[in-house]
C-alpha cells in the first residue's frame, strides 16, 4: 500500500514529531506541505494530513492545499494534529476533505507545547506516550 503523510509544523515542531512517528509505523513517505502540490497527492492509497493548530484551526497552507485538490483525487485519508487545546479544531478541515470526496479513515490528536508569551502550556508534549499513541493509531489504519 502506498502511503503519504503531508504535514505543517511551526514553532516547536510538535506536528513534525507526530508525522515522523506515524510515517515510520506505516512505512509512509513524509513530506512538508510546502513541498507538495495538489497533483502530488494522486495515486496514493492513503494520505495523512497533519497540522499544528493555530487560532483553533489547521495552518492556512494546509487548508489551501486541500481547497485546491481536484474532487476524487485523494480516495482515503486521515487527519492528525497537535494543539494545547482539548477541543476539536479540525472539524472544518475534515468537512473540506469530505467535500472533495475523501473517505476519512480516522483522526488523531495529541497535546503540543504552546508558548503564548512567557507562559508555556502543555510543556513536554508531545511526549513518549503521545508518540506511542500516534503509532498505535497508525497501526489501526491498515
Amino acid at each position: 500500500m502506498r502511503m503519504l503523510i503531508v504535514y505543517s509544523s511551526k514553532h516547536h515542531m510538535n506536528t513534525e514529531k507526530v508525522a515522523a512517528a506515524i510515517g515510520a509505523e506505516l512505512g509512509a513517505e513524509v513530506r512538508k506541505v510546502a513541498d507538495v502540490r495538489p497533483e502530488d497527492l494522486q495515486g496514493w492509497d492513503l494520505v495523512g494530513f497533519g497540522s499544528g493548530i493555530n487560532g483553533f484551526d489547521v495552518h492556512p497552507e494546509m487548508t489551501a492545499l486541500a481547497q485546491t485538490l481536484p474532487e476524487g483525487s485523494v480516495r482515503r485519508a486521515f487527519v492528525f494534529s497537535t494543539c494545547a487545546s482539548r477541543r476539536d479544531c479540525t472539524g472544518k478541515f475534515r468537512k473540506l476533505l469530505a467535500g472533495k470526496g475523501v473517505d476519512l479513515a480516522g483522526e488523531f490528536h495529541c497535546a503540543g507545547l504552546w508558548t503564548p508569551g512567557p507562559v508555556a502550556i502543555r510543556r513536554g508534549h508531545p511526549d513518549a506516550a503521545d508518540l506511542e499513541a500516534a503509532r498505535a493509531f497508525a497501526r489501526g489504519l491498515h
